[in-house]
Order: structure tokens, then sequence, then C-alpha cells
């Protein structure tokens, strides 16, 4: 992708760090810190919408769409990651002029101290809590997805389903899990990006690819079609880039 300045507008400014991303079908939704909205056409190579989410001024630094489409929106509910304060996940209902939180979802336990994300399987209607500490280690923690009509959900370690240590990942970007593979972005200084792919049954990193030589911070992922898309953080945020990866799994 070239810089993301070029896709824009004149009208549209941005706002904040680049930070979580999700794919539904040709559309690429990236969300920067404290709620600005990009909607980008990935075929057309241009902005649908830009918008700020309604409720929204967090960290973002996460987003998944499910499968779910309860109210015939253009898109399925996407969960979007607060990632600090009560470390929430944001059910969003998102349109290219409007969204509105639909619900709320919180774990209640001190495995996260500072910062956590959430990461949605879609497929399987499974969601994952993962942080840890910057440094490592790092954990997922696995529950059923909440239905949706129950406007405030709070988690307890007694809704664990499963725990999988992660002990490659220092510092916790996006997330995405798919196909019983988690793929982790990692790192915030040159020389130390990365992205790990492991395998969910058995814990054991089965992929790792070397993203140094992009030298940008690696944030919001998603996978399409064969490909991971990963978005990229730059110090001007009109330099912001999408690149793609072919998947090996």
């Amino acid at each position: 992708m070239e810089q993301l300045s070029l896709w824009l507008p004149d009208s549209v400014h941005l706002r904040g760090s680049a930070q979580g991303m999700a794919i539904y079908r040709n559309h690429a939704v990236m969300l920067r810190d404290r709620g600005q909205c990009l909607i980008l056409d990935l075929a057309k190579q241009t902005a649908v919408a830009s918008l700020q989410l309604e409720g929204n001024t967090t960290h973002c630094n996460n987003a998944s769409f499910s499968s779910l489409r309860p109210y015939g929106d253009p898109y399925p509910l996407l969960y979007i990651s607060s990632c600090f304060g009560d470390k929430a996940c944001l059910v969003t209902r998102i349109s290219p002029s409007a969204s509105t939180i639909v619900q709320r979802i919180t774990y209640l336990s001190d495995a996260f101290p500072i910062a956590q994300d959430w990461c949605l399987d879609a497929d399987s209607n499974y969601l994952y809590a993962y942080g840890g500490r910057k440094g490592g280690p790092m954990s997922l923690k696995k529950f059923r997805l909440p239905g949706i009509h129950t406007k405030e959900v709070v988690l307890t370690d007694d809704d664990v389903l499963q725990t999988i240590p992660i002990n490659c990942v220092k510092v916790a970007q996006g997330s995405k899990i798919k196909n019983g593979y988690a793929y982790l972005p990692d790192g915030d200084s040159p020389g130390n990006y990365w992205l790990h792919i492991i395998h969910l049954a058995t814990g054991r990193e089965v992929y790792t690819l070397d993203l140094n030589t992009i030298g940008l911070e690696p944030e919001g992922i998603d996978i399409a079609d064969g490909w991971i898309y990963i978005s990229f953080n730059t110090p001007s945020p009109a330099d912001n880039r999408i690149y793609r990866f072919r998947n090996p799994f």
C-alpha cells in the first residue's frame, strides 16, 4: 500500500497513532488512538469514510470482525479492544456514517495489570483475552463468546476455558486468530519487529516472520483470501502503510 495520505481526500485529517485493523470483504477498517476510524476500499485504493467512533476515545489497540450481523448493517459487529483503563471489549455496530457500542465485555482478573487486548475467533465463536508484561511472558485466555443481547458482560477466572502461555512476544501489538492459529505482531523498537504464529492446540510457535526489513512498528492485523495484512505505524500519520504477506497456513 502507498502511504495512507494518498488514499484520503484533503478534507480528512488523521488524528492519533495507527492501532487496530479489521477487514471485511475488500474493506479495511483502520482505527486510531482515541477513536478515529477510517474505512478503506483495498480494491479501489481509496477511502470510503472517516468517522469518530461514538462513545469510544480509547486506545483501540485491536479490532476483529465477528460473523454476526444481527442488525442488517453493511458490516458485521466489530470487537474493539480499549486496551487500557477497564480493558474492555467494545462490541460495535459500524457503518460508513455512524457507529454504536452495543455491548461491553470486561474481564475481572489481575492477570493483565496494565494493558489487555481482546482477540476474536469468529469462526468458532470464542473470545480471547491477550496480554502480559512488557518484555514477556504473555498469555491468551480463552472464553466462550458471550451472547450479544447482554449489554454488560463481566468475565472472571471461572469462565476461562484454557490458558495458553506465549513466551515469544515481548511487546504485544494486534492479534488475530484463524483456523487454530494465533497471529501475533510483536515489537515497538527497531530490530524487534516480528510476526509470531502460534499453534493454539499445542502452544508452540510454528512460524516467525521477520518484519525488521520494513522498519516500521506493526499494529493491526487481519487475514483475507490467503493473505496476512498488517498495518504499520509511522512517525507521520500520513505515512502509515498496510503490507500483505502470504499466509503459510
